[in-house]
């Protein structure tokens, strides 16, 4: 999702530092922490920061505290919490992608392209984590207001044949979101279908919005993200083809007036819409037609992106590729390999999926770039994988490092294997860089790239909150915070002892506590089984605590 197509030459090999991914121990629990490493401090620097190395010469986090990706996400989530507002009374993030930090809290909005329902998606889904982890509403908040600018502003006429759903592009600088124009900004000023073009739509984005909508409907109660969401469920199984190896089941990019204009026939991402129709169903809330369309999609991804491994298709402002694998991305595999990490029911091979997919990650992506007007970038800095976007912009990025490090993190915890645990703790280090002290997040280390929001605050500090999840020794020590559940969780309240939160559901959670726990599950029905719990100690301190619960509200207390 890049302003300039970038063309790149790949370079083999590792210009800065190691290529080694490990000289440790070959065995350590997710409950262990990282050995005692002294760091010196180099020369050099990673956008905002000078690089610090282990005796090893492998990098380090660029933050000296100790738990640096917990600090990570909180200044990130904070400065998405203080962003002030521009002259169209509204925060920039409505009208722009890109930005400019050009003071304490300004965040000067860019021109480019806008990609308003994939941005509220990611955000909803990084904000809700954040809520559960800490109990802090506040960019949750900021997020349901942006959600329902795009509801009020970005959805297509009841007339048209994709009915009341969301355009997926807009054109910077608008509150209204009808399509980008693409003669506007293709390099030639031609129909190359950046941003889609006006009145164009991306069916993935529908799905991925409500998903989205359907975890604000569970946090909030509020009826009227239930029923978008089910009219985008109802437009989806509506339109949908049977797919093959050329076409996915909905085109990548269509008009949304008639439903017969494709402009480019194959994306794979698809996931969220798989994760979609799971909410719905999870509520019991899936006509017939919504259960063909799941199952449909799903036996396509099994069939197709999963054996191709053709995944291509998700940024918005992208010209149009015909030929699946022709423009590779790592989002849409991202992302499928972590549903079948977290849904391994989804196929019996789904751990062996997922470590094919995360493996063409790494062959594709960590590759060494070299820039026209930048130089070398590499793949592998001071040990740490560093992960590209697309073929189409081969820039190294922190939002994708982050990614692919919160992915080799969860196949440690499934697997056990440490060297994936260092690996995932490079590449989490390397994207620390690109965070300034007042959260200011940068894509990477060059500067054409600039500053996004969707790479820096929608898609960024939630995969530190699945690192501390996979690896709970990640975690500050003497905090208490919920790495992990599989509902979602309302009025999450901590003070210095105790925590308290109602889920939607039946639950599993994970918390780290600094101290010996007592649960309760309050309000409970006489009779009843509320859940059972189970309390290890971190060899760090505290403990990590592990509920699974058919009771909806959790007391939690320790000394």
């Amino acid at each position: 999702m890049r302003k300039a197509l970038l063309l790149l030459t790949l370079v083999a090999g590792c210009s800065r530092g190691p290529c080694v991914r490990h000289a440790q121990p070959q065995v350590l629990g997710r409950l262990e922490a990282e050995p005692a490493r002294e760091a010196r401090v180099t020369a050099e620097r990673i956008v905002f920061h000078p690089v610090r190395l282990d005796a090893q010469g492998l990098l380090l986090p660029a933050q000296p505290t100790e738990a640096p990706f917990a600090d990570v996400a909180r200044l990130g989530f904070s400065a998405f919490v203080s962003m002030k507002e521009i002259e169209t009374g509204k925060k920039p993030y409505y009208s722009a992608s890109m930005f400019k930090p050009v003071g304490p809290n300004e965040f000067a909005p860019g021109g480019w392209l806008h990609n308003p329902p994939g941005l509220a998606a990611m955000l909803v889904r990084s904000s809700l984590r954040w809520s559960a982890w800490g109990g802090d509403r506040a960019p949750i908040e900021h997020t349901r207001a942006f959600v329902d600018h795009v509801l009020l502003h970005g959805l297509t006429a009841e007339s048209d044949a994709w009915s009341r759903v969301p355009y997926s592009s807009a054109n910077g600088g608008e509150l209204e979101y009808k399509g980008g124009n693409d003669l506007k900004y293709c390099d030639l000023h031609d129909a190359c279908g950046r941003g889609d073009g006006p009145g164009f739509l991306e069916p993935d984005k529908i799905g991925e919005l409500g998903h989205a909508l359907v975890l604000l409907y569970r946090f909030t109660g509020e009826q009227t993200y239930l029923e978008h969401a089910l009219r985008f469920a109802d437009q989806l199984a509506r339109h949908r083809g049977e797919g093959d190896g050329k076409r996915s089941p909905w085109p990548f990019r269509v008009d949304a007036k008639t439903n017969t204009v494709v402009r480019e026939p194959y994306t794979s991402n698809w996931i969220f819409t798989v994760a979609f129709f799971d909410e719905l169903s999870a509520l019991g809330k899936t006509t017939p037609e919504h259960q063909a369309a799941r199952a449909a999609t799903w036996a396509w991804l099994r069939k197709y992106p999963l054996e191709t491994m053709h995944w291509q298709g998700f940024f918005e402002d992208i010209p149009i590729y015909l030929e699946p694998g022709t423009n590779p991305n790592q989002y849409s595999a991202g992302e499928t390999a972590r549903y079948l990490l977290d849904h391994p029911e989804a196929d019996p091979k789904s751990l062996e999926l997922a470590r094919k997919t995360v493996r063409w990650i790494d062959k594709t992506f960590t590759v060494d770039v070299d820039a026209p007007n930048f130089g070398k970038t590499p793949g592998h800095w001071h040990g740490a994988e560093v992960i590209s976007e697309q073929g189409a912009d081969m820039a190294k990025m922190s939002s994708h490092t982050a990614r692919y490090a919160s992915l080799l993190a969860r196949i440690y915890e499934r697997t056990g294997e440490t060297d994936l645990r260092f690996r995932a703790f490079r590449s989490f280090s390397w994207a620390t860089y690109c965070v300034d002290p007042n959260g200011v997040v940068k894509i990477g280390p060059d500067d054409r790239e600039g500053y996004w929001f969707s790479d820096g605050y929608g898609d960024f500090m939630i995969h530190y909150l699945d690192g501390m999840a996979s690896v709970p020794a990640w975690a500050p020590a003497r905090e208490a915070h919920v790495l992990r559940t599989s509902d979602v969780l309302r009025e999450v309240t901590f003070t210095t002892t105790s925590l308290s939160y109602k889920g939607t559901g039946p639950g599993h959670e994970e918390i780290r506590l600094p101290g010996a726990p007592t649960v309760s599950f309050p309000n409970t029905i006489a009779g009843g089984k509320p859940g059972t719990f189970k309390a290890t100690p971190i060899p760090s301190g505290g403990v990590l605590l592990t509920i699974d619960r058919a009771a909806p509200e959790v007391l939690v207390t320790w000394k």
